[in-house]
């Protein structure tokens, strides 16, 4: 099933009644943010089915930035569960809502909003990172 950002939104914008006013849609938003990084870091401390292996990324001025970047790492180890990856889903999912919720609120396009940073991606391309 697809949907684009413009249905999302409009969905996002009939549906938000409790949490209309801008200073709840930030702190939902904040929630929210904790919410899914606590969903990831349980998939490595409660369930497992990951592991985090964090160290520092080394960069060097003598490599290409194509080779700087095939050599950065995640630092994940494993595969999500299928549990876990529902979990993580459903929180991105509320954090979309949330946003959308925000871009509504605030009289913004979100697909517009993509689309512009988008175009600068591809301009900047790696550029943009640094």
């Amino acid at each position: 099933m697809s949907c684009n950002c413009s249905e999302f939104q409009k969905l996002t914008a009939e549906l938000q009644l409790m949490n209309k006013s801008i200073l709840d849609i930030v702190t939902k938003l904040d929630e929210q943010t904790s919410m899914l990084n606590r969903a990831v870091f349980k998939s490595a401390t409660h369930c497992g089915c990951i592991e985090i292996h964090a160290t520092k990324q080394i960069y060097s001025p003598h490599k290409s930035l194509e080779e700087n970047q095939k050599e950065l790492d995640t630092h994940i180890e494993g595969e999500l569960c299928p549990k876990c990856r529902d979990k993580i889903e459903e929180e991105m999912g509320e954090l979309l809502f949330y946003l959308a919720s925000m871009c509504e609120a605030l009289n913004l396009d979100l697909a517009d909003i993509m689309s512009k940073k988008h175009e600068h991606l591809k301009t900047l391309g790696l550029f943009n990172l640094l």
